[in-house]
């Protein structure tokens, strides 16, 4: 409540401090996902300039974060490194061990091509939660993403990152999350049976967020002079379209009682159909953005934005400015102002904040 509140108060800008932190870590990956602009190479797309930048390597300095940890720790943010492959960052152990020290909980969401490598490493630095991204049973998910071996190695990892926190004495969360595209839609029931022994704690399934040209086009339209995008997330290999929505509705009825299993949300038929079929139309219009009312998305370069998945515009920099400073800052709170007003924008029709 203390941090929506504000939304409701009219003139009411200033928030208290973020609940989370996001931490896009660095602007490298070795996956070639199928569903990712950064996996495609599509240099154009508004996912791919906000996680791999000027496509150079960019990577947060360890003494940034560091420092950041100490300024907020008193406010207890959770701590999410989310991108843009974190087991890639070389002194991600250290990292997430500063958090530890500070009392901070952490999650880290990975690919997990490296991650037995580094299980051991990550269990004794006092990970709080690992969310590995898993698209299908082997055949399917290798070919998603770009790998012959990554369901085998992502699987692998699991078992020694849960393996290390045994030893250690401690249960850690392990999320096993699942993105719904037209390439596994008729595979998650054999996709669940595949990891079923895996011991996660979730096993999440969420639906490809994407920016097809004509939402694109029609959101420039309108706003882009202030907050320009481009399709995203739509390559040859992507098809809304080609979803069948009657096979997917099936998948999901044998699955949503399942132990462990969660859906972002349970669509129905109806709204599946919307969600694939009408991208142009919003699945649920009632939906408002409050992003910059919980959390901040810090960048490989330190610029801090609403979202990985937003509009590229940056509201401070963590290497110049506090969190403090950026949270209430003059670019935060004209961007609240904003979207308060209008409540989302065509951008966000496929956003899962929103819907």
């Amino acid at each position: 409540m203390r941090n929506v509140a504000p939304y409701y108060l009219p003139g009411d800008l200033n928030v208290s401090a973020p609940l989370t932190l996001y931490w896009s870590i660095n602007s490298v990956c070795n996956l070639r996902c199928k569903m990712c602009d950064v996996g495609m190479m599509n240099t154009e797309g508004m996912f791919f300039k906000n996680l791999r930048i000027d496509k150079k390597l960019h990577e947060i300095d360890l003494d940034v974060f560091k420092r950041v940890i100490d300024e907020v720790h008193g406010d207890r943010p959770f701590i999410a490194i989310n991108s843009t492959e974190p087991l890639m960052y070389k002194p991600l152990a250290l990292a997430v061990e500063h958090c530890t020290r500070r009392g901070l909980k952490t999650g880290v969401t990975t690919g997990a091509y490296a991650l037995a490598k580094q299980a051991d490493a990550l269990a004794e630095a006092g990970l709080s939660r690992l969310s590995v991204s898993m698209d299908g049973p082997p055949d399917v998910h290798n070919h998603i993403r770009g790998r012959k071996d990554s369901f085998e190695q992502a699987y692998a990892g699991v078992e020694a990152f849960d393996h290390a926190c045994r030893r250690l004495g401690r249960k850690a969360e392990i999320y096993i999350n699942c993105t719904i595209t037209n390439m596994n839609h008729n595979r998650l029931v054999d996709f669940y049976e595949a990891i079923r022994p895996l011991p996660a704690t979730n096993v999440n399934f969420n639906y490809m967020w994407f920016i097809d040209p004509a939402t694109a086009a029609e959101h420039n339209a309108l706003y882009g002079d202030r907050f320009e995008v481009s399709a995203s997330c739509y390559s040859e290999w992507i098809d809304p379209l080609a979803v069948d929505i009657d096979a997917l509705a099936d998948q999901i009825d044998q699955l949503k009682n399942q132990p462990r299993v969660h859906f972002s949300p349970i669509f129905s038929r109806e709204e599946l159909k919307r969600y694939f079929h009408k991208p142009n139309e919003f699945v649920n219009p009632a939906g408002k953005c409050l992003a910059t009312w919980f959390f901040l998305q810090v960048l490989a370069d330190g610029n801090v934005i609403v979202y990985t998945r937003c509009h590229t515009r940056p509201m401070g920099n963590v290497n110049t400015q506090s969190i403090a400073e950026i949270w209430n800052g003059p670019e935060v709170k004209r961007w609240r102002s904003f979207i308060r007003d209008v409540g989302k924008m065509p951008m966000c029709k496929r956003c899962d904040l929103v819907y």
